[in-house]
């Protein structure tokens, strides 16, 4: 496996990524997690930068974007134009990254290649508990928002925006469902939380 040095020299993109996050949390060194390849296929998510910060994880996708030189037509946009993000309670001391979002972020990355439009304001239903973990009971939903910390990037390929992806239950996502847009409910979850974590054991929000 290649170290962490030699992989940033080989993928200037990723090495914005960490720039631009080391602008906002400069003394906290982050996780690098590589996803295998499986070999179906040259596109997908490659990892997630998980950042201990106090209280929860910040997890950060990679490859979704253009990370080594540019291949795509567009020259604004590098990629798809976006990475994910997501925000997980994180005991004192805990070192070790929660699985369940990192199948998230995969997934929701493998929608989204298979032809799915994902942009902010969208809402996904999810087939079972976040990720597949029985813990998470009543959270089978998510919302996308503009990363409450980094919105947009410049780099070389193109811009890049982050879209924070934040876990909803049933029943929240019913009344998203039913007023057709996730905005009346997003602001009551900011105003509880203006780190927009995704927290299964939090109080659900009913408007």
């Amino acid at each position: 496996m290649e170290s962490d040095d030699a992989m940033l020299e080989m993928l200037p993109g990723l090495v914005r990524i960490y720039e631009e996050w080391a602008e906002r949390y400069p003394d906290v060194q982050p996780l690098t997690i590589q996803f295998a390849a499986d070999g179906k296929s040259e596109r997908g998510l490659d990892g997630v930068l998980a950042y201990p910060l106090d209280g929860h994880w910040l997890l950060v996708s990679f490859g979704l974007t253009e990370l080594g030189e540019k291949t795509s037509e567009e020259p604004r946009v590098s990629g798809a134009g976006f990475e994910f993000t997501c925000r997980v309670p994180r005991e004192e001391g805990d070192e070790t990254v929660p699985a369940w979002p990192l199948r998230v972020l995969h997934a929701l990355a493998d929608h989204f290649l298979s032809g799915s439009d994902l942009d902010v304001g969208h809402w996904i239903i999810t087939p079972s508990p976040l990720g597949g973990e029985p813990a998470n009971g009543d959270m089978t939903s998510l919302v996308i928002i503009p990363d409450v910390d980094v919105r947009v990037m410049d780099t070389d390929n193109g811009i890049v925006l982050f879209h924070q992806i934040v876990g909803l239950t049933t029943g929240e996502a019913e009344d998203v469902q039913q007023a057709g847009t996730a905005t009346p409910l997003v602001a009551v979850l900011r105003d509880r939380d203006p780190r927009m974590l995704t927290d299964p054991s939090r109080e659900p929000v009913r408007l």
